[in-house]
């Protein structure tokens, strides 16, 4: 049984005979208690010394420990494409003296040596789940172990039918807590057979696609599950981009940028080597570099980061962002506060911020103390479209 207890940052867990030390960085976003599926995980996998482990997505890098406990440094990998997360997994494992172990930000793609084992914790979303599962499965030997686990709250149950359906029926190794862990064996996988494995954007190297118009341009938009607006541009892009003005000799940095919506079209009005886009998960920078290539759009540089750290030293005449506003179901008020002192300092005097936000969120007082001119460009029932300007030196 698993044993966690918190203070601030600062976690232990137990796993079967071992505890584990976590340091969590502030803006982390856990789905849920991740301790109770993974102790169901520790008691009930078999992991040889010397075995290839796969631990994909390693989220805070608990498993990723554990794992490398049971069968040593030299076979197991963590993945995920969250660079927060990769950090909190290189870090912990740095802490626990287990430094060599590799930590990549990316998806698992099909390697010279098949990992003998793939253990999944659940990542947020069906889809997103499928993407992982599909591509980690690939990476896996024919009959090698396929272990995931999860809460039902946050969808176990309807993964595991997912992952039935791929691999053939499973067996359920533990229950408890409304946490569940089951094994399924690597086989030959079907994936054209099956319509929720075949959709473009789960497998590497494919994207689901969708266009939208923009000052004359149909657009092509370049996604994958877990991307901001996979399906259909949103609304509040949507009207952003209605009331975005570029100038031809602006600095443009789109800061979380998705699937690169926004960064595009800066790129259509100034200079494109001039125009940065940055997120901080990969599925979003890879979307965002096939969105600008398949729009024959080069010169713009998209970068992998943790918000405005990514372009640290950089400064811009405008910044344009659709952020996100809460972790889980809880606004992040701290979070989003210092990331607009932070914005203010990437702008050369003159320079815009220009955002759109729920309205129920009060971003007004927030952009108000930080900065020195704000308007309301736009606004309904649901958004509001700001400016903010820095004119002081």
């Amino acid at each position: 049984m698993a044993r966690r207890e918190r203070t601030g940052l600062h976690q232990s867990v137990t796993l079967a005979d071992r505890t584990y030390h976590l340091a969590l960085r502030s803006g982390l976003e856990i789905v849920t208690d991740t301790a109770p599926a993974a102790a169901l995980v520790a008691e009930n996998t078999v992991l040889r010394d010397g075995e290839r482990v796969l631990v994909a997505p390693c989220g805070d890098g608990l498993l990723g420990m554990w794992a490398t406990d049971r069968a040593g440094s030299a076979g197991v990998s963590c993945f995920d494409t969250n660079a927060l997360a990769v950090e909190t997994t290189q870090r912990n494992l740095q802490a626990a003296g287990l430094a060599d172990v590799p930590v990549r930000t990316a998806v698992p793609e099909v390697e010279a040596v098949p990992y003998d084992t793939f253990v999944m914790p659940l990542p947020k979303g069906r889809d997103l789940a499928r993407l992982w599962l599909l591509n980690g499965a690939l990476a896996t030997r024919m009959g090698g172990q396929i272990v995931i686990a999860g809460a039902n709250r946050a969808g176990i149950q309807s993964v595991a039918r997912d992952a039935e359906a791929l691999l053939g029926p499973g067996r359920l190794l533990g229950y408890r807590k409304g946490n569940r862990a089951l094994s399924f064996q690597r086989q030959e996988l079907a994936v054209e057979e099956l319509d929720a494995f075949r959709a473009p954007g789960l497998r590497n190297g494919t994207f689901a696609r969708y266009t939208f118009c923009h000052g004359g341009h149909a657009l092509t938009v370049c996604t994958r599950p877990g991307v901001f607006s996979r399906d259909a541009l949103d609304e509040g892009t949507q009207m952003l981009l209605q009331e975005l003005d570029v100038h031809p000799d602006d600095r443009v940095l789109d800061v979380g940028c998705g699937a690169g919506v926004i960064g595009l079209v800066a790129a259509l009005y100034a200079d494109p080597a001039s125009v940065t886009l940055s997120d901080i998960d990969s599925l979003a920078t890879e979307c965002a570099r096939e969105t600008l290539r398949q729009n024959g759009i080069n010169g713009p540089s998209v970068l992998l980061g943790d918000g405005l750290s990514a372009v640290e030293g950089q400064r811009f005449t405008l910044i344009v962002t659709n952020p996100p506003f809460h972790q889980g179901h809880t606004v992040n008020t701290g979070m989003t506060e210092g990331w607009i002192r932070q914005a203010y300092r990437a702008l050369l005097p003159g320079g815009r911020l220009v955002l759109v936000a729920n309205r129920f969120l009060p971003y007004a007082s927030w952009l108000q103390t930080g900065f020195d001119r704000v308007s309301i460009l736009a606004e309904d029932s649901r958004f509001q479209v700001f400016s903010a300007q820095r004119t002081q030196r």
